[in-house]
């Protein structure tokens, strides 16, 4: 091989390694945009779940919250009715002792 030829063989050598090189730079170029792409999406993914679990919870709590109000109303009426009922009782004691005084009397 001439000294000519070993310089066109060097230089389609070194042409062959730059290609391979870009081609590679390019390959991870590729992959890099992807792998962001794809992280990206995961990303939007995980807060998407996110916010759904909050709202769920938030939903749960609201349920809760309410069916304890709801429950505590309905205890608080049942009290309620029932000193109504104990002064009824102890008005109509009254009134029938205030009675028996006055036709006693």
């Amino acid at each position: 091989m001439s000294g000519i030829d070993a310089v066109k063989k060097i230089v389609e050598t070194e042409a062959q390694a730059r290609r391979i090189v870009d081609e590679a730079s390019a390959k991870a170029q590729q992959i890099i945009s992807q792998t962001r792409e794809q992280a990206e999406r995961i990303r939007q993914e995980a807060i998407a779940r996110a916010q759904q679990r909050r709202e769920e919870i938030l939903s749960e709590a609201k349920n809760k919250a309410e069916a304890e109000a709801l429950r505590s109303d309905q205890e608080t009426e049942q009290i309620l009715n029932n000193y109504r009922k104990l002064s009824e009782e102890r008005k109509a004691t009254a009134v029938s002792k205030a009675v028996e005084l006055i036709l006693n009397a």
